[in-house]
């Protein structure tokens, strides 16, 4: 599975749990207080669309209102779709992943930036769907890609910076997606 079809997972991942959530489960409190599921969802929404800002070069929606995950009203899942149209169609333009994008981080190349809302799109679809009970898991046939994904982005570079925790104790009977989720430093809940 290669990088755009690794974040294709992802997006839809992120969707499903957006979609399956209903106006009761939007106050649920979630794994990154003191953010509410409408936060977490708003600003998984806003992730993707500050990165599609970086490939472009324009501000799609500001920093700050994505890393407060300053809450939309409202159904989400209409805001979900046009974020996701607009990820696949910047990451799957011709070159993208190959060009060199300015970024929070510096000058990076399309190949290594992609893993940063992979991680973004499938990490908060996990914490969302953690919050309001259910649970998902990464398809078999995509755990290599997304393997990929957190070992190239997940590193003590970017621990530093505060992007991602240090790695959180696994249970013995984890899952594939649970560990892969504990090393982007989510804890792995249990009962």
């Amino acid at each position: 599975m290669d990088q755009l079809e690794t974040l294709q997972v992802a997006l839809e991942q992120l969707r499903s749990v957006v979609a399956g959530l209903d106006e009761s489960q939007m106050e649920s409190p979630t794994n990154c207080e003191p953010w509410t599921a409408r936060q977490m969802a708003s600003h998984a929404v806003n992730s993707q669309l500050l990165w599609v800002g970086f490939l472009s070069g324009t501000e799609i929606v500001s920093v700050e209102d994505t890393m407060s995950a300053k809450p939309y009203e409202g159904d989400l899942l209409p805001l979900t779709d046009d974020a996701i149209a607009q990820a696949q169609a910047a990451w799957g333009a011709d070159g993208t992943l190959s060009k060199v994008h300015a970024t929070p981080f510096g000058e990076l190349p399309g190949a290594a930036v992609i893993n940063f809302p992979t991680i973004d799109a499938m990490g908060h679809a996990w914490d969302l769907a953690n919050a309001t009970g259910t649970t998902i898991e990464i398809p078999d046939e995509a755990i290599a890609g997304f393997t990929s994904v957190i070992e190239n982005a997940c590193t003590d570079g970017s621990r530093s910076m505060g992007l991602f925790g240090e790695p959180a104790d696994v249970p013995d009977d984890a899952t594939a997606t649970e560990r892969l989720m504990a090393a982007t430093g989510r804890a792995i809940p249990r009962g």
